[in-house]
């Protein structure tokens, strides 16, 4: 019997060590990095609906799942890392609206430079 809750306490301590060693892996993602990877995924975003308007066929989770892939990938980044990141700063109230508030001053920037012009 104390073989098998040795062996059961060894499994888990092995598990929980490989989960925790997969969170220390991932960092979170500063603020300034994580605002162009974030305004990247919503322009990503409007381009499929866009495209799946004029196109009924296309299928509404593959397409766009690609093309975070490939902003991911344009960033240097991993869906893993930018969930964990995108998670912390939803768990961090204070730092997700500075986060939501770069965005969107990236946003009216670009807004404005259409206007001007």
């Amino acid at each position: 019997m104390r073989n098998v809750i040795f062996l059961i306490v060894v499994f888990f301590s092995f598990a929980c060590g490989s989960i925790s060693s997969k969170k220390k892996e991932l960092k979170v993602i500063p603020v300034n990095e994580m605002r162009k990877i974030v305004w990247d995924v919503l322009k990503a975003d409007e381009y499929y609906i866009r495209i799946s308007v004029k196109d009924t066929i296309a299928p509404l989770q593959t397409g766009n799942l690609k093309l975070y892939d490939q902003v991911f990938k344009s960033h240097g980044i991993t869906k893993e890392q930018f969930y964990f990141s995108y998670k912390y700063y939803e768990s961090h109230p204070l730092q997700f609206k500075e986060l939501i508030d770069s965005v969107e001053s990236i946003a009216k920037f670009q807004r404005n430079q259409i206007l001007e012009k």
